[in-house]
């Protein structure tokens, strides 16, 4: 019988034919295969593991075995092949692509690029060639002639937070993700890692226990699906090159489907009853607010735009106490939330502090609520409130799990000093794929944005560059029906 090394002509690596690519002939080996492919499929396997072809050989594969299995082959085509091809690259377009879980840079979709080593790549990866390599040393069927090829740009501050690449298309469905590495120089130092998450009990991402940096000429890859959640950390340092995709297989009909695990209510704060409390407006609202000609100019403001930013909102001495209060020692209290594919960021109980919790009763209250009222001319009943902050390193994200109920928003702004929208930690409204608002952090401000059907909002993720953090009360205020 002939064996695959021997169906397969050897190549000289030492150069490189333009619009030609074949991986390295030594990943044929069939020792190496069956090693690899062994490890790989071991669900009992808990420790990395190194696969050599030889020691002259540079031929190299890992299997990292925590979170979950990915495996990695260095050195995998012509050095050469791939300094063209990035060549060929950086001659495309290249889109800024931002929204609530990324910020980078990207090409078109290459599968109908004719450049002679995007091409060539293309219809390398997928054949039958590199096809049945991969499907032999992951053991999974994949389909042929199907694939999906980008190649992205990662700046300083630039990301993707964490996911799980779980998606399916009509009869296939995405089975493994691959990235191949185009930086040649990189250090631990510029950021940019891929990082594998841990999941908690409930099965939902937890904190990144793996991070893989880029390497030149090496592929990585795992198998898709619920449990892979993963992020691109924040790159610090240069530009960050690759070509990422994902191989597709046929859906197996005979699997039971797994459903995702349900996020639990207490994701999202709930709403609660107005206060019967009474409370004084004029010891907290700036008396500015409380004029009844202007209480009417911001009702017809509102009226019109469905959103309005009360600067100076609450009295001076009384937010200036809230400030020294809200110092870093009284954070250090705070609850960190998630999970990762969610939020993250810190909440503060509300009786933290003496004048925050008297400022938080207060904002519950019916007196507040009809405040809003008389500036909205919307009835409510209800409220949610949270006191958060956001670091470097945190955000929200959209999720069909966790929408928020639809309702009046109202944010006051705790963050000190003047906010720099570089740093992230704005406020994004959208519907569907157009941004409607973007509100930036502005000490003692109150934002009031109503969001009806359709319409979703976001914290952009604060980067490393933020000199201040996100300081808020974060309210929604519910209709009476």
């Amino acid at each position: 019988m002939t064996t695959l090394v021997e169906k397969r002509a050897r190549i000289d690596d030492a150069g490189s034919t333009p619009g030609r690519v074949q991986l390295n002939r030594g990943y044929f080996d069939e020792q190496f295969i069956s090693k690899f492919r062994q490890a790989f499929t071991d669900q009992s396997l808990e420790h990395s593991l190194d696969i050599s072809v030889d020691k002259s050989s540079c031929c190299h594969g890992e299997i990292t075995a925590q979170p979950f299995h990915t495996g990695r082959l260095h050195e995998i085509f012509s050095r050469e092949f791939l300094r063209s091809l990035k060549d060929e690259l950086g001659q495309l377009t290249w889109h800024e692509r931002s929204n609530d879980l990324y910020s980078f840079f990207q090409t078109d979709d290459l599968a109908l690029n004719g450049n002679a080593n995007i091409k060539a790549l293309r219809n390398y990866l997928s054949g039958e060639e590199f096809v049945g390599f991969m499907e032999q040393i992951t053991g999974v069927q994949l389909t042929r002639g199907y694939l999906d090829l980008a190649a992205q740009r990662y700046k300083a501050t630039n990301h993707l937070l964490c996911h799980d690449d779980d998606v399916q298309r009509g009869k296939l469905t995405r089975k493994i993700a691959y990235i191949i590495y185009l930086t040649e120089e990189w250090a631990e130092s510029d950021g940019g890692a891929l990082g594998l998450f841990a999941a908690n009990d409930d099965g939902h991402p937890a904190n990144v226990v793996t991070r893989m940096l880029p390497k030149f000429n090496s592929i990585g890859f795992f198998l898709t699906g619920q449990g892979s959640f993963h992020t691109v950390e924040e790159v610090y340092n240069g530009e960050r090159w690759s070509v990422t995709g994902w191989f597709y297989g046929p859906v197996d009909d005979t699997e039971e489907a797994v459903e995702p695990t349900p996020l639990s209510s207490s994701v999202i704060a709930q709403p609660q009853p107005l206060l019967e409390s009474a409370a004084e407006l004029s010891k907290w609202i700036n008396p500015d607010y409380l004029q009844a000609d202007t209480q009417s100019r911001i009702q017809e403001a509102f009226l019109e735009q469905s959103s309005m930013e009360l600067c100076g909102f609450i009295c001076p001495q009384a937010f200036s106490t809230i400030e020294s209060e809200l110092n870093d020692s009284m954070w250090v209290q705070a609850h960190e939330r998630g999970p990762a594919h969610l939020r993250s960021y810190l909440e503060l109980d509300p009786d933290a502090a003496p004048t925050l919790s008297k400022l938080l009763e207060f904002l519950r209250s019916k007196a507040f609520a009809e405040f809003l009222t008389a500036s909205t001319s919307l009835e409510l009943s209800q409220v949610s409130q949270q006191v958060r902050r956001f670091d470097r390193g945190h955000y929200t994200l959209i999720h069909d799990q966790a929408l928020e109920p639809l309702g009046l928003d109202v944010v006051l702004s705790l963050a000190p000093g003047k906010w720099d929208d570089g740093w992230g930690g704005t406020m994004h409204y959208i519907a569907d794929k157009d941004e409607l608002l973007q509100i930036s952090p502005k000490a003692n401000s109150l934002s009031l944005v109503m969001r009806d059907e359709g319409t979703l909002r976001f914290v952009k993720y604060l980067n490393h560059t933020a000199e201040a953090s996100r300081q808020e009360v974060s309210m929604v205020f519910i209709e009476k029906e």
